[in-house]
C-alpha cells in the first residue's frame, strides 16, 4: 500500500489517528534498523520534561574528516502534547527521525519541553533555548559519549508545527537568546508552522493558545508575525538562514500563513527565503514517514540543505 498516495484529508484531528496507524506497521518492519542507531539521554534542567536525546551517526556513516553537523529537532503537538519518545505502539516516532538523520552523518538532538497548561509563555521556548545551550556548554561530554566530533558552532534547528512557532519565536523574541547561542545557529528549518493567529479560530482550538499566552491580547502581541514586524535590525543581527516547508495537504490556513511570513522575512531581513512543499504529505505524516521507505524525499532535501551549509561560515 502506498500510504503517501492514499492521503487526501487535511484536517489535523481527522488525519492524526489514521496517519499514525498507517505508518506503525511500516516502521515496525524497520524496528531493528531504527533502534540500531545509538541514542543517549541527557538532562538539561531540573524537571522530567527537561531532557534530550542525542542520536549519534553510526561508524559507517561518519565523515572521514571534519566535524559532523548538529540538528536540533523541535516537535509539535499544539503546545499541549508531544514527547521525544511516545509509549508503544507509537514508540518509533521521532526515534525514526533521530536515526534517519544520524545515518546521514548528522548528530541529531531531540529535546522535550514543558507543556501547557502547566507553563506560560515564554517558558517552553526557554526550555528549547536551554536545551541548545546545554549541548553547547557540555559539548565535550556529548562528543565523548560516542567519540565523535560535532560542529556546535554551526547548529541547525528544525521545528514542526508548534515546534516551528516556538523556533521562530525563539529567534525573534527580544533578549531570549544570548548572542553566543544566536551566532551558533547556522540555519532554521520551519515545517508546517502558522505564524499569525486570529480570534476567529474555533474556541476549542484556541484553548492551548490562551493557556500559553494568557489572553488574545498577549497572543497577538507575541505571535511570530508581530515579533517580526516589530523587530529592530539590531535584534535580527545575526539572523540564521531559513528554509520554510509545508506539507502538500496542510489545513487551508497554513500555506497562506507560510507565504505571508516568508514575504515579511524577505522584506525585513533581505533574505530570499525558499519555500518547499513536502509532496503527498498531510500535516502529521512527514516525520512518521522517516525510516518507513515512503515519503522521505523532504528529509533528503533537509539533509542536503544542512550538508551544503555545514562549516560554510
Amino acid at each position: 500500500m502506498d500510504v503517501i498516495a492514499a492521503m487526501s484529508e487535511t484536517d489535523i484531528p481527522v488525519v492524526q489517528g489514521p496517519t499514525r496507524q498507517a505508518f506503525i506497521p511500516l516502521l515496525e518492519a524497520h524496528r531493528e534498523e531504527i533502534l540500531s542507531v545509538k541514542r543517549k539521554t541527557f538532562k538539561y534542567g531540573a524537571v522530567d520534561r527537561q531532557q534530550l536525546d542525542v542520536y549519534y551517526p553510526p561508524v559507517q556513516n561518519r565523515s572521514a574528516s571534519g566535524k559532523h553537523p548538529v540538528l536540533v529537532f523541535i516537535y509539535g503537538g499544539g503546545f499541549a502534547s508531544g514527547e521525544r519518545i511516545f509509549p508503544p505502539p507509537l514508540d518509533l516516532c521521532y526515534v525514526n527521525l533521530g536515526a534517519f538523520f544520524a545515518k546521514r552523518g548528522i548528530v541529531t538532538v531531540i529535546p522535550d519541553y514543558r507543556l501547557v497548561p502547566e507553563v506560560k509563555f515564554p517558558e517552553p521556548i526557554e526550555d528549547i533555548r536551554d536545551a541548545i545551550t546545554f549541548i553547547v556548554k557540555y559539548s565535550e561530554q556529548v562528543e565523548t559519549e560516542d567519540n565523535i566530533q560535532a560542529d556546535f558552532s554551526n547548529i541547525f534547528v528544525m521545528g514542526h508545527s508548534a515546534g516551528s512557532i516556538y523556533t521562530a519565536t525563539m529567534l525573534l523574541y527580544p533578549n531570549l537568546l544570548s548572542r553566543e547561542i544566536r551566532t551558533r545557529i547556522r540555519s532554521a528549518i520551519l515545517t508546517g508552522g502558522a505564524y499569525r493567529f486570529s480570534p476567529e479560530i474555533p474556541a476549542a482550538a484556541a484553548v492551548p493558545f490562551l493557556q500559553l499566552y494568557g489572553s488574545w491580547e498577549q497572543l497577538l502581541e507575541k505571535m511570530p508575525a508581530t515579533l517580526l514586524e516589530r523587530a529592530t535590525s539590531e535584534a535580527l543581527e545575526p539572523f540564521p538562514e531559513l528554509l520554510v516547508m509545508a506539507s502538500e495537504k496542510e489545513p487551508p490556513m497554513i500555506a497562506p500563513a507560510n507565504l505571508e511570513f516568508i514575504a515579511a522575512l524577505n522584506s525585513k531581513i533581505g533574505q530570499d527565503v525558499p519555500f518547499s512543499i513536502m509532496k503527498g504529505h498531510n500535516h502529521i505524516s512527514p516525520h512518521w514517514a522517516l525510516g518507513s521507505g515512503q515519503g522521505e524525499e523532504w528529509a533528503e532535501e533537509v539533509t542536503q540543505w544542512i550538508k551544503t551549509r555545514s562549516g560554510s561560515r
